[in-house]
């Protein structure tokens, strides 16, 4: 099982940015009142992470020059894939955008950092619905697929396509960033019931349904609206 640190405490925690990338650093043989929170003693904390720095830059996600210190208490907020690291001296929480991870063709090498499980979807279909196409929806429905259902996966994090409406299928349980990245290994199966979500609020679904069959190609049949 892989070992992840424990959230890092306000007190010996500091955070840093690198562009959207985000890090927050922990060194363990700091108390409380032992640093100040002051840009020399951040840049010596970050020092302390310069394994984790260094294999971050040779696998080209981040440069290990640009990192800045940000003055601040509490959590960063974060949107990416995010991952744990420990060394010798510290342990790391870190976010990195997922446009970064998806321009890679496999993991990155980047010893010790164990990337979390995320919440997960299929992209099945998409479309530019009109007020009179959302008004016919109804119980029992048909929506017709324009093409074959794509099963492209992706974190439900990640930025949404073009369309605003997209029909999607829900892992319950988080899955592997590996899995969903396409580093290692095929997805499970996708889940049978569909979500029509609108891509400006995707945890709102308009209607829920299953593909089914339909003259030569797919349709979703609503269950729910």
């Amino acid at each position: 099982m892989s070992f992840i640190p424990q959230a890092l405490t306000q007190a010996s925690s500091w955070h840093y940015l690198c562009g959207q990338a985000r890090l927050c650093i922990g060194a363990d043989d700091f108390e409380t009142g032992d640093l100040v929170s002051c840009a020399a003693e951040a840049a010596v904390v970050l020092d302390l992470a310069g394994e984790l720095l260094d294999a971050l830059a040779a696998a080209g996600l981040v440069s290990a020059a640009d990192w800045q210190w940000v003055a601040q208490s509490g959590a960063i907020s974060v949107s990416g894939a995010q991952a744990s690291w420990r060394g010798a001296e510290v342990q790391a929480q870190l976010s990195l955008p997922w446009t970064t991870l998806r321009a890679l063709g496999e993991a990155p090498e980047v010893p010790g950092l164990q990337w979390h499980a995320t919440a997960a979807e299929c992209v099945l279909a998409q479309w530019r619905l009109g007020d009179e196409e959302l008004a016919a929806l109804e119980l029992g429905g048909l929506l017709l697929l324009e093409a074959p259902a794509s099963r492209q996966l992706r974190a439900r994090a990640e930025p949404t396509g073009e369309a605003p409406w997209q029909l999607v299928a829900r892992w319950e349980q988080p899955l592997p960033l590996e899995v969903v990245m396409g580093w290692n290994g095929p997805p499970p199966a996708a889940p049978i019931q569909c979500q029509l979500i609108d891509a400006t609020r995707p945890d709102v679904p308009r209607a829920r349904g299953r593909l089914v069959p339909w003259g030569t190609g797919q349709a979703l049949r609503i269950e729910t609206v």
